[in-house]
């Protein structure tokens, strides 16, 4: 969108300095004004061009994407493989906790001859 000068400007300099330089000045302001336009024009692009190449960088390509889907796919696996291995230990803990309460239970009945009683009296062997 070229500028330029006011009607008013264009009277003031025909009064002040007479038809023919206002009309050079005002084409030579005409001129300016679309120089620096283009001028303005010029720096935008290259200020866009500027930005575009920064967001570029920033922002995730789709290899980069790839790679990390790749990464979160090698985890999940991994996730799952340390899943199983709980599960594994869970059942050997709960086994070990099973024979320890029996070997337990067993000791204490041994050694405490009331609970021998106790026992039979449940089962209903003695009366």
């Amino acid at each position: 969108m070229a500028q330029s000068i006011t009607l008013e400007t264009y009277i003031s300099l025909e009064k002040e300095f007479g038809k023919a330089i206002a009309e050079k000045v005002t084409t030579l302001l005409d001129f300016s004004f679309a120089q620096a336009e283009k001028k303005v024009e010029e720096v935008a692009t290259q200020k866009k061009l500027e930005i575009k190449d920064e967001l570029s960088k920033e922002l995730a390509s789709k290899a980069d994407i790839a790679i990390i889907k790749a990464e979160i796919s090698v985890v999940r696996q991994e996730i799952e493989v340390v899943r199983s291995e709980i599960a594994i230990l869970e059942s050997k803990l709960e086994k070990k906790i099973t024979i320890y309460f029996l070997i337990l239970l067993a000791t204490m009945i041994i050694l405490n001859k009331d609970s021998l009683t106790l026992i039979a009296q449940l089962l209903g062997l003695v009366k």
